[in-house]
This record gives C-alpha cells, sequence and structure tokens, in this order.
C-alpha cells in the first residue's frame, strides 16, 4: 500500500502542491474571518463579551458556505485563485454538495488536519483529502507539471475495471492517456484522471 505520506518526502511538485494548499487556505480563512470579525464587533458592543465564544464556531461555519459556495460556482476559492489552483469533481460536473462535503472540515482546525492527515495517510491520491476522497472531487494545479500526474498514476494501483465496447478510443488532451466513458456525454482519463 502506498500512501501520499510515502510520496511527499521524494516529490517537490506534490510537496509544492500541498504548500499552496496551506497558503490557499490561510488566505481563505483570514478573509472569511475579518468578515465575521466585522459582524461581531458591534454584535458584541451591543450584547456584552458573552457572546464572544461563539466566534470560532461562527468563523468555521462561515468559511465552511464560503469555500462550497465559490468551489461550486468557480471551481476556486480567492485563495485557490492566487495560487492557480482549482477543484475537481472525478464524476464530472461538481456540484453543491460535493464541493459542501469537501469542505465540512473546515468548521474547526483540528477537524481540518485531521482530514488531511488520514487523507495522506490512506491509498489513494496523495492530493486528497479524505473528504475529498468521500465527495469524489481533487485539487489540481492549472498548471501542474506533467510529471506530477505521471508520478501519481504510477504509485496509484489501479482498479481492473471491464473495458466495453462503449469505452472512449480518443486520447486525454492532457496527457494522452486512454479516456473512458463515464456517461453524461463525458470521458475520464484512465492516467492522470481529469474530466473530459
Amino acid at each position: 500500500m502506498v500512501t501520499g505520506f510515502d510520496l511527499l518526502p521524494s516529490n517537490k511538485p506534490l510537496q509544492k502542491h500541498w504548500i499552496k494548499r496551506v497558503i490557499a487556505y490561510l488566505i481563505d480563512f483570514i478573509l472569511s474571518s475579518v468578515v465575521v470579525y466585522i459582524i461581531f464587533i458591534p454584535f458584541t458592543l451591543g450584547f456584552g463579551l458573552r457572546y464572544i465564544g461563539i466566534f470560532p464556531f461562527t468563523a468555521g461555519v462561515v468559511q465552511v458556505f464560503y469555500s462550497g459556495v465559490l468551489e461550486y460556482s468557480k471551481r476556486q476559492t480567492l485563495g485557490k485563485m492566487v495560487l492557480d489552483l482549482e477543484v475537481e469533481s472525478m464524476m464530472g460536473g461538481l456540484d453543491l454538495s460535493e464541493a459542501l462535503i469537501r469542505n465540512f472540515s473546515k468548521v474547526h482546525g483540528l477537524l481540518l488536519l485531521l482530514d488531511v492527515i488520514v487523507g495522506l495517510a490512506t491509498e489513494g491520491d496523495p492530493r486528497q483529502k479524505f473528504l475529498d476522497r468521500v465527495a469524489n472531487t481533487t485539487v489540481v494545479g492549472s498548471i501542474d507539471p506533467i510529471h506530477l500526474r505521471q508520478f501519481v498514476s504510477s504509485h496509484i494501483p489501479h482498479r481492473e475495471e471491464v473495458v466495453s465496447s462503449e469505452i472512449d478510443n480518443r486520447q486525454c488532451r492532457e496527457c494522452s492517456g486512454d479516456l473512458e466513458d463515464i456517461g453524461s456525454g463525458k470521458a475520464r482519463c484512465t492516467e492522470c484522471g481529469r474530466i473530459q
């Protein structure tokens, strides 16, 4: 079994990918927290400091919805836009429920850390958190080098799939891998996973 922790020490593009994700998260966290803080200042002044304890929970809920809605509509949060990252569904178009599920752990920093650790400690795409796997999504760099996709692909065991006459024999625009039909007129690359 090969995990993200096995691949991370030896792969510079994968390290860079995770550094970019952390920086994007910090940008998004600061932006969403500032909005909550601006709302909470008048609230705490009017009602007293006893309500200040709900600030972290409120900031976490705002972070989940901020990230989920922007990723659903634009495939990127502001932090991801700055760092050229985008969310990609493994099943075709990204829907709102997938975007909210993959961001649920952002409700609290410890849950997010656990989400990342479990994702990296288990077999699969090393670019995924655990909730990315649950939601069938991943975060990709809009300019990911082809050798990162090849490295990830060569270190992740692929399930044997039944070949049918309906499989699209065209090649992927990104890596020239074979495409497989996933329905709704879409195909997925068997090498890099990109939906086309």
